[in-house]
């Protein structure tokens, strides 16, 4: 990543959950931030309903296609489908993600082109530390180990998987920061 990027996102992060009145601490509800920025989120059942077959949402939800969420373009609008299957913390994650791209002016692209997925592997990287960075900013992963209890807990807290959760206090330096300072909840 491009230097400066992680700090930019945790900057970004911290201004949209304040422009939705949320603070570090709080969980936040990803389809109502998608809401303050005028994006429409649906689950992709609700193509059946503008024509899709369900034999071709049995293709986009099988298992094997590790379909999660996609952001569709219009002009300069944006409409952000995800898998109503999946587990919410993955949806959570899978909107945020989605909600990355477009906070961070990424340029559209086709994700598959004959039959093959494509994507920009740096744009990707990015949209995936914006999400942890909106789901769980640094300082409130710190607040919540120092203060209030463990990763399952930090999971639950911020309706995102513990793994997540980990990531976030291992990537961000937080895990290490609180065994620095003799904190057992790291």
């Amino acid at each position: 990543m491009r230097r400066g990027f992680k700090t930019q996102s945790e900057t970004i992060s911290l201004e949209l959950r304040s422009e939705v009145g949320l603070s570090a601490h709080d969980r936040l509800n990803c389809t109502a931030l998608a809401s303050h920025l005028a994006i429409e989120v649906v689950p992709i059942t609700e193509l059946t309903a503008a024509g899709a077959s369900a034999s071709d949402m049995s293709c986009v939800l099988d298992t094997s296609t590790g379909f999660s969420a996609v952001t569709v373009y219009r002009g300069t609008r944006c409409k952000i489908f995800y898998n109503p299957y999946e587990p919410p913390t993955r949806a959570a994650n899978s909107i945020a993600h989605e909600l990355s791209h477009v906070v961070l002016e990424h340029e559209p692209g086709q994700s598959v082109s004959d039959g093959i997925r494509s994507w920009n592997d740096s744009q990707e990287e990015e949209a995936a530390w914006q999400a942890g960075a909106l789901l769980v900013p640094r300082d409130g992963a710190f607040v919540w180990l120092h203060r209030r209890g463990n990763v399952a807990t930090g999971a639950a807290h911020f309706g995102v998987s513990q793994k997540l959760f980990s990531w976030r206090a291992n990537s961000t330096g937080v895990a290490a920061q609180l065994r620095r300072l003799g904190d057992r909840a790291a």
